[in-house]
């Protein structure tokens, strides 16, 4: 039809211009020539109908008018677009003469991409993006507002930097294809940045979140999601979301969030929240401009991950990013022996963020500025230099960080509150940083003196050369060594000595006691059931104790000396498990004896808690306060030693349960909480420190270190008590058993009658070769005030 209607049009022209049929356009335009989609189809004059003749040569053609031939829809479109409105920006806005041409038109879907062809004309910088043709009628701003609510869009929208834009300017896709909009778009179909900011496309095509959104992955930052959609400001406008006190929130928005995070791997945790800490963030937050944003290091659009060619986060280039701010410094720092390693490919060199870290860059001029020099030694100087796998890497001996903490400057600087004490940096540099064997380094021979004489202004040659990590020469090694061996062999000689000499009293002093107290009538503590119990409770608790702090502190001088002797892995593991077991079996026996012997009850009996327990707790220390003279009397078994029993039953039942637990850490079945392991190796660990200090601050201080006791009671042995320790401690317990005692010898009671506990003390007497009778009769004869008591509780008894 096209065809028909050009031949008709073709033979009107002809015939209605008969009078210019001697004219040919040849004649002064030899170089002209029509091809493309109009060739055979249209001669000059069909499109300049106004030239007759040679006078327009003179006059100038008028401009042709396509819309003759072409359906007005193509004018409209024209009228309508984003070039034509925006003619205060756009000062030549394209015509149809300047996308497809003049005379050798070709049509576009002969071009394998038009877009590049024809809109590449002018967008030469980057990639044009037009989701859909360019000649369709697009669905005016107003129809968008059928189901998008205007008053919500419109305020916004005004503030933006787009404000002159309609909403078929950046949704080019979905204003042609508005029916299908709602369905899931791609990227390019959302809104089409490129299609204005074509030089920035190509840039952000290169970056990691350009990589990432050709890879799929969809979570990458768009425009939009840095810039804002409907909201886009100015960069330098303060509600800007890229002005640079607001871009670390921008950033942290996918950065911060954990989700994010965890499904995309990433390496760093809450680097925003990180950086709003450190000192460029808090100087940004403040509104200083000159302080690093995101962006500063980061870059804007060209953002790359450290690995990508050209990233300005990489270690070779990063000391360049640094230096847009840091210049000095960093020129100092590319003369240093860090430098020359980055450059050789060492990764282990260190560029600025391996002494300053990333994001959480701490201020070092302030007030705190020794503090935080110290930590940044600990964290890095001290950190690389004793590292066992890089020393062994590169030839090191490591020795120079041991030697160095050993020294005054180290010690006197980890104590702190030195602030003169010499740090790495005070000797060896900052930034510029050489070997000693480089003449440039202050620890040259040449230049320590000077080095030295910073803080020691009287330094000599001989002092500065002395105050080295290693030996200055072999010599001084051979003297150096030879005092070490000589006092190493002095301490044993002479420390071994001392400790053989007062071993020496110390065992006879203990031979001493224990005759002394041979010869003093001894009351049963405990039976000998009962002592085997304890030296087994005793014998198990310490192997425990010390086999599991074996595991917990393996670095340990005497963690490593039991390794040393032979206790592997392997080896502290079965001991511990065994020693376990016994305590087990040995608690398991412990219940049994309690419940079904008449001495068992007895004792639970008696251990178990009363009112009369506090009382005591409060007589006790106010007559330890001397704010009392009288001392209180106890039962069979007071306050601490009820205390420590009940203390022990828990402790063993916790340890056991736990122990259980993670011995057997498969068996713990769906139904148990997560946490349920990790609490139970918490509470094992913390449980074994809280039992290993009772037993040396509680029950130790009662049997060993109580000037009382010193060096140590021997009830624990023979399970027997003097009568006057028995008394003091037990005297309750002493007069109840002398009522027993009355009423069977004197009133001539049922034996059957007394207490389990007297008659233990009965029969040990009469198997000592005591009469009972007459060692109670001696303690009321010497004693006025039990005399006293004991007539009264016999008067009572018989009114």
């Amino acid at each position: 039809m096209i065809r028909i209607f050009y031949l008709l049009l073709f033979a009107t022209l002809f015939f209605s211009n008969t009078y210019s049929k001697d004219l040919d356009c040849a004649d002064c335009h030899d170089d002209v020539h029509i091809k493309g989609v109009h060739q055979d189809i249209l001669d000059c004059t069909d499109c300049h109908d106004d030239v007759v003749d040679e006078s327009h040569s003179d006059t100038g053609a008028k401009k042709v008018q396509c819309i003759s031939c072409h359906d007005e829809k193509y004018l409209t479109t024209e009228k309508s677009d984003i070039h034509h409105r925006l003619k205060d920006i756009i000062k030549n806005p394209p015509t149809c003469v300047s996308c497809h041409g003049m005379h050798s038109i070709i049509s576009p879907s002969k071009y394998k991409n038009p877009t590049k062809r024809i809109c590449g004309k002018c967008h030469t910088k980057g990639k044009v993006v037009f989701p859909s043709r360019y000649h369709i009628k697009q669905k005016a701003a107003k129809e968008c507002y059928e189901c998008h609510d205007k008053e919500e869009y419109e305020p916004i929208v005004v503030k933006s930097i787009h404000k002159d834009l309609t909403c078929i300017d950046c949704h080019n896709y979905v204003s042609k294809n508005i029916e299908a909009h709602q369905d899931s778009l791609k990227p390019n179909q959302v809104s089409n940045c490129y299609a204005c900011h074509d030089d920035i496309a190509k840039i952000h095509k290169k970056s990691i979140h350009g990589i990432s959104l050709a890879e799929g992955i969809e979570d990458a930052a768009k425009c939009w999601d840095c810039h804002g959609s409907h909201d886009i400001r100015n960069v330098k406008d303060d509600d800007s979301r890229v002005n640079d006190k607001n871009i670390g929130q921008t950033c942290g928005a996918c950065h911060d969030d954990p989700d994010f995070e965890k499904k995309h791997k990433m390496s760093f945790k809450f680097p925003e929240r990180t950086y709003s800490k450190s000192i460029h963030g808090i100087l940004n937050i403040s509104g200083d401009k000159k302080s690093a944003s995101c962006v500063s290091c980061h870059g804007v659009h060209d953002i790359k991950n450290r690995v990508q060619v050209g990233s300005q986060i990489s270690p070779i280039n990063l000391p360049n990013t640094c230096a847009k701010c840091h210049s000095e410094v960093v020129a100092q720092y590319k003369n240093s022996i860090h430098w020359i390693r980055v450059q050789r490919g060492i990764k282990e060199a260190p560029v600025c963020n391996d002494c300053h870290s990333e994001h959480s860059i701490a201020e070092i001029n302030d007030k705190d500025k020794k503090k935080n020099l110290l930590r940044m030694q600990k964290n890095t100087c001290i950190r690389c230099h004793a590292d066992k796998t890089m020393n062994k890497k590169f030839g090191e001996s490591g020795k120079q960080v041991a030697q160095y903490l050993n020294s005054y400057h180290g010690l006197a600087s980890l104590r702190g509150g030195n602030n003169n004490a010499a740090l790495c940096i005070d000797c060896h540099g900052v930034h510029s940083i050489w070997p000693k064997s480089n003449p440039a380094s202050s620890v040259n021979e040449n230049n320590v003196t000077h080095t030295c004489r910073k803080c020691h202004k009287k330094a000599t040659e001989v002092f500065a050369k002395s105050y080295s990590h290693e030996s200055e020469s072999k010599q001084a090694q051979k003297v150096e060594n030879l005092v070490t061996t000589i006092y190493f062999w002095l301490i044993i000689v002479v420390i071994g000595g001392m400790f053989a000499h007062n071993f020496i009293i110390f065992a006879y002093e203990l031979r001493r006691k224990r005759r002394k107290e041979k010869n003093v009538i001894s009351l049963p503590r405990f039976t000998k059931n009962e002592v085997v119990q304890h030296l087994l409770l005793l014998t198990s608790f310490l192997i425990l104790a010390i086999t599991g702090f074996a595991l917990k502190y393996p670095t340990s001088f005497w963690a490593e000396g039991l390794l040393n002797l032979g206790m592997t892995e392997t080896v502290r593991q079965l001991i511990h498990r065994v020693s376990a077991v016994v305590m087990i079996t040995l608690s398991i026996y412990h219940v049994g004896y309690l419940l079904l012997t008449p001495r068992g009850r007895d004792v639970l009996k008696e251990m178990l808690p009363k009112f009369d327990d506090l009382k005591g707790v409060v007589d006790n220390l106010m007559f330890y306060l001397r704010l009392t003279k009288k001392h209180p009397r106890f039962n069979q078994y007071d306050y601490a030693e009820k205390a420590e029993y009940w203390a022990l039953i828990w402790g063993t039942f916790v340890m056991g349960a736990t122990g259980f637990i993670l011995w057997f850490p498969t068996t713990v079945g769906n139904w148990a909480p997560i946490w349920l392991i990790k609490v139970s190796e918490i509470i094992h660990f913390y449980e074994a420190i809280l039992a290993s200090l009772a037993i040396l601050v509680w029950h130790w201080f009662f049997v060993i270190y109580h000037p009382k006791e010193y060096p140590m009671s021997f009830t624990w042995i023979d399970g027997k008590m003097s009568m006057e320790k028995y008394r003091h401690h037990h005297e309750n317990s002493f007069r109840r058993i002398l009522l027993e005692w009355h009423d069977y010898y004197i009133n001539q009671k049922d034996e059957s009658k007394l207490g389990n506990y007297t008659k233990l003390i009965m029969s040990t007497l009469e198997k000592n070769g005591f009469d009972p009778e007459e060692v109670l009769q001696n303690e009321l004869n010497n004693d006025p005030e039990l005399r006293v008591w004991f007539e009264n509780q016999i008067s009572k008894e018989k009114d």
